[in-house]
């Protein structure tokens, strides 16, 4: 079985005058002439665009705050999406290539969304990874791979390890403080003394 990792997927999270702030989005176009704008969802929780919730657009310092308006999905992870004070094909165009942010404290109150097994990007990043009950070292960022997310850690000797995030290899049981386990199969690391890598090969 695998675990699950969902909301704001690589880097790109953000802070806003003392706010932590998570990327759900990309403005990717414009739609129609009414200031509608075209996006690509980055999360995986659709009622994170509901009508009367407020965004953040752009990259710090300069994130603007918005209430979204209205919310539909036209295929996929392309969707429209309409904000307050928005009015012309003009402004949502102005707005192209920026990202779509929200607090991380509403993400916490959306936490009843996930599955079970399933996790926010935020709560492995910054993860003290332990092998045999070893520090072994930090989670760094995770990336998507065909078959699944895998893990970056970085080790003792700043060496980068690549984990599959699978329930057989990562042991999330205590992840509330910040503490991840794994148990790699044989030969998908040859020591951890030696910072060595996957099949062998460093970095």
């Amino acid at each position: 079985m695998c675990n699950k990792i969902r909301e704001a997927r690589g880097a790109g999270n953000s802070r806003l005058s003392g706010k932590e702030l998570l990327r759900i989005g990309r403005i990717i176009g414009a739609h129609g002439l009414q200031g509608r704008l075209k996006i690509l969802m980055l999360s995986d929780i659709p009622e994170r665009f509901e009508k009367g919730n407020t965004v953040y657009l752009g990259n710090e310092p300069a994130c603007r705050e918005f209430t979204i308006s209205g919310f539909h999905v036209s295929g996929g992870r392309e969707c429209l999406l309409t904000l307050e004070g928005l009015e012309d094909r003009d402004d949502a165009l102005s707005l192209k290539g920026q990202t779509i942010y929200i607090e991380r404290k509403t993400a916490e109150e959306t936490r009843r969304f996930l599955e079970d097994g399933s996790f926010y990007y935020f709560d492995l990043i910054g993860c003290e990874v332990f092998r045999d009950g070893v520090p072994f070292g930090v989670v760094k960022d995770i990336f998507e791979a065909g078959a699944g997310e895998i893990l970056i850690i970085e080790d003792k000797k700043g060496m980068e390890i690549f984990i599959p995030f699978v329930d057989d290899i990562v042991d999330t049981a205590a992840i509330a403080r910040k503490r991840i386990d794994i148990h790699p199969i044989e030969g998908m690391i040859e020591n951890a003394n030696d910072g060595t890598t996957m099949d062998g090969n460093d970095g």
